[in-house]
């Protein structure tokens, strides 16, 4: 039953570079739209909700939503894509189920998958529900060192919200404060959650790390887990996707993080060992890995 699996998350922690590599790899067949949305569209959720109104005839009355549809449907006609063009049909002009919702990637030819980064926030009733709607679904959850996904995170608003100031301390503790980010990086509690509702035997836990550091086993180990078979394309493994402005972090901001997350990352060190070792190390002053050389670590975890 399709889709095939599940990435969770989380925000800014690769997301955007696996769904580009897995749209490259044989046996894939990537939906054009990478992030549903489908699981956090509820209102109560710090997160995008672009699937909120439910019911098509009530989205039709928008002339920008008409337009948007409209736009995405004459490309692919003009690509000659019948099947995409259907496929945005499809998608623009039902009212949304689960049953809306898995025929989406029951169009698809080969293997696919919904990558959408705000499902590590999801509650307990929402998390049983995605388990319902795809009972076979893999589930992928990629993390980084919760302090440097914080900062990339606000660097990122910074280059998309003009009103951000990377020097503005009160604004980035508020920012690291709030609901929506607290959650994010709360990744023991994403991993409990799932692990109530899905096969823990189903769940992988990629590292950020291993993008930079070993990108082929990383991609390799989440093909094993998602059952693609036959040969992988590597090409441009080590491009940096969605990339957010480059600025060092101030040392009172770290420092700020440091403390914020240190709990958090002991105990990710203590459950998950690999590169959460590396952030507990760093938090302690010692070296954050093994140096040069091929990477003892393995870049994923299974539960």
């Amino acid at each position: 039953m399709k889709p095939e699996f599940i990435c969770i998350g989380a925000q800014k922690a690769g997301t955007t570079w696996l769904y580009a590599n897995l749209k490259l790899q044989p046996g894939f067949s990537m939906a054009p739209v990478k992030e549903f949305h489908y699981f956090d569209r509820a209102e109560s959720y710090p997160s995008m909700n672009t699937l909120a109104e439910t019911s098509v005839i009530k989205r039709l009355r928008s002339p920008a939503y008409c337009g948007l549809c409209a736009k995405r449907i004459l490309r692919s006609l003009r690509r000659a894509d019948l099947r995409r063009a259907c496929w945005w049909a499809r998608y623009s002009f039902c009212d949304y189920s689960d049953a809306w919702y898995r025929s989406l990637f029951e169009m698809e030819r080969g293997i696919t998958g919904d990558i959408t980064p705000s499902y590590s926030i999801l509650n307990d009733d929402d998390i049983r529900r995605m388990r319902a709607t795809a009972p076979d679904a893999k589930i992928v959850f990629l993390i980084r060192n919760p302090i440097d996904r914080a900062w990339s995170m606000f660097r990122f608003m910074a280059k998309s919200e003009l009103n951000v100031d990377l020097d503005d301390f009160e604004a980035f503790v508020a920012f690291a404060n709030s609901p929506g980010q607290e959650l994010r990086s709360d990744y023991l509690r994403t991993i409990d959650l799932y692990s109530k509702h899905f096969d823990p035997k189903s769940i992988l836990i990629g590292f950020y790390d291993a993008i930079s550091r070993d990108p082929e086993r990383l991609l390799g180990e989440i093909l094993k887990h998602i059952g693609a078979e036959g040969p992988m394309v590597t090409h441009g493994l080590r491009k940096v996707a969605n990339k957010s402005v480059s600025v060092e972090m101030p040392a009172h901001f770290r420092k700020y993080l440091e403390e914020k997350y240190r709990n958090d990352i002991d105990g990710l060190a203590t459950r998950l060992g690999s590169y959460a070792t590396d952030w507990q190390s760093a938090l302690n002053g010692g070296a954050a890995g093994p140096g040069a050389g091929p990477d003892p670590r393995p870049p994923v975890v299974r539960l």
